[in-house]
């Protein structure tokens, strides 16, 4: 089977969970000797000073032995913005290479990153594309499988959704696609960070509430709750801050 990949797409795509399940998956068929994920960025792989890189790039690669070793935003080992190269990071690429191939029956390496930054690496680098010859790439999430993501992340802390709340989850979802800003915000990582928002405005809310709280109400996420933690997200604005006035306009 192919032992090395280029997994391409904008952040929060699940490029890191579909690398822990591919860990598994051939350890499951006795392909790796572990299940473990080495996940890793420019800094984990590139000295501060001449020698040093060589060094840290092998520990690294070692304490992946056996399992995955990913390298998220893998083009930024390949910075041809330098005025005078990037030798540190051709070192740690040079290293990577090296033992991907010695070590390709005991160690499966992923190079993750944007699209297009992933395609630059993989051109100005020849031997790059030719060993990591299976490219799988991440598209960013449509509507229908944000407004479904944030349905599991409720359901898996039992919690639900009130009618209004997912019809405006819907709603957010098409417009953050249609307005371009999903990639920035973070596809996936956006809803779990509007479902946690959301609860966080729900309990503030039942502190105030009249009496003990149901265990409905406990449980189900409504619009208030919803906007308020979209509010916050497209602004910075957290549930503390909500009684502070708007700065004044410039």
């Amino acid at each position: 089977p192919k032992r090395h990949f280029v997994f391409s797409g904008p952040s929060g795509t699940g490029k890191t969970t579909v690398a822990r399940i591919l860990g598994r998956v051939f350890y499951a068929l006795g392909l790796l000797g572990g299940d473990h994920l080495v996940e890793a960025q420019r800094a984990d792989l590139v000295g501060e000073f001449l020698g040093q890189t060589a060094v840290k790039a092998n520990e690294l690669i070692d304490s992946a032995i056996g399992g995955v070793l990913f390298v998220d935003e893998a083009y930024s080992l390949s910075n041809t913005g330098y005025s005078k190269g990037d030798a540190y990071g051709d070192e740690a690429l040079q290293v990577l290479l090296k033992r991907a191939e010695d070590n390709r029956d005991h160690l499966v390496v992923i190079l993750a990153g944007y699209p297009a930054g992933m395609d630059r690496l993989l051109a100005a680098n020849p031997g790059l594309s030719s060993r990591f010859t299976t490219r799988v790439d991440f598209p960013s999430y449509r509507p229908p499988e944000l407004t479904a993501i944030g349905g599991v992340l409720a359901d898996a802390n039992g919690d639900c959704w009130d009618e209004e709340a997912l019809d405006e989850l819907r709603s957010i979802s098409g417009h953050v696609v249609e307005q371009g800003w999903i990639d920035e915000l973070g596809n996936g990582r956006f809803l779990r960070t509007l479902y946690e928002k959301s609860c966080a405005y729900r309990d503030l809310r039942l502190a105030g509430f009249p009496g003990e709280p149901s265990r409905d109400d406990l449980a189900t996420l409504r619009l208030p709750d919803l906007m308020q933690a979209y509010g916050e997200v497209l602004s910075g604005r957290g549930p503390q801050d909500r009684d502070r006035p708007e700065p004044p306009p410039m």
